[in-house]
């Protein structure tokens, strides 16, 4: 990135397309391209700003992760919208969660963090991440420590980590969190990313000594916070009640509940566990007005109260 000339827009960098973690933990060799993320400061100037960088849901940058990010702008904010498919030629996901992965999208914001932190106009030590759906997942697992050392060994580290309904669908065997807090807003109705997920990955954070908390949200689905009524997507890939593993050599897996183990590092392993059924198809999305309305205050008030 070159801020020598711009202030705010569209800046380009460098990044990867690991598949899983295990590509990341084992520093599997991959080729450089191009990403790229929006920079919009707030309107009210200053000399220097705090900053979300915020990760788009499984179906792309939709109007209620574009409202919540208008929502950090007014609140004075910075926002750097990072765009992991534009940058792939993909548009959505949701269909197979393959064509861009958790892995890329950690990648792209790792890489981001690391620019910005050296942009004149942001404060380097108030940089968050945000994240809906599957940017959710994003922002729960940029704190798991074992990816962060490996996608920032020199040392940078987001300040909070914000997460919109993620997909806790992976249980780390070593359990090392940033002890910078994570804050996981999610419908209690939720049937695409169960919130038991990521309740009983909290409470193993909290018990390895990091800091992490879940908002539930009463009568609430997935995605909450849009505008759109609830509606029911029929070939959605769901997670279950049950999370993958991963275990202190990076390598993943789901086992079912009649013990049949699900190799899940590669895509050809992911489609499998996805044919044989293990994957629940099919879940519900759409909006929730109180929990829309309590979640633009709840996110809010997470960012100003840990900042520097």
């Amino acid at each position: 990135m070159n801020f020598s000339q711009n202030e705010e827009g569209d800046f380009f960098y460098e990044s990867t397309s690991p598949f899983e973690f295990t590509d990341i933990l084992n520093a599997t060799k991959q080729e450089n391209h191009q990403v790229f993320g929006t920079l919009i400061l707030p309107e009210e100037k200053r000399d220097s700003y705090p900053l979300v960088i915020c990760m788009h849901g499984s179906m792309g940058w939709g109007i209620s992760s574009q409202d919540h990010s208008i929502n950090f702008l007014e609140n004075g904010f910075a926002i750097f919208k990072v765009h992991s498919f534009e940058s792939r030629n993909v548009k959505t996901i949701y269909q197979d969660q393959m064509q861009v992965t958790v892995s890329m999208s950690l990648t792209d914001c790792y890489e981001a963090l690391k620019h910005l932190s050296h942009h004149p106009k942001i404060q380097k030590n108030n940089i968050f991440i945000a994240g809906w759906s599957f940017g959710g997942s994003t922002a729960v697992y940029a704190a798991w420590e074992p990816l962060a050392e490996k996608l920032a060994p020199n040392g940078e580290r987001f300040k909070g980590f914000l997460a919109f309904y993620p997909g806790a669908y992976v249980w780390p065997e070593e359990m090392r969190w940033n002890k910078n807090p994570i804050l996981s807003l999610i419908g209690k109705d939720d049937d695409y990313t169960p919130p038991i997920l990521i309740e009983n990955l909290s409470k193993a954070i909290n018990d390895s000594g990091g800091n992490s908390s879940v908002i539930l949200y009463e009568n609430s689905h997935h995605s909450f916070d849009r505008v759109d009524p609830v509606k029911f997507l029929p070939d959605a890939i769901a997670l279950s009640n049950k999370p993958s593993k991963i275990d202190k050599n990076g390598n993943l897996y789901y086992e079912s509940d009649s013990g049949e183990r699900f190799e899940m590092n590669t895509p050809e392993g992911r489609l499998k566990l996805i044919e044989s059924g293990s994957a629940p198809i099919g879940a519900s999305l759409g909006r929730n007005w109180n929990a829309r309305k309590a979640s633009f205050k709840d996110s809010i008030n997470f960012l100003k109260n840990n900042l520097s």
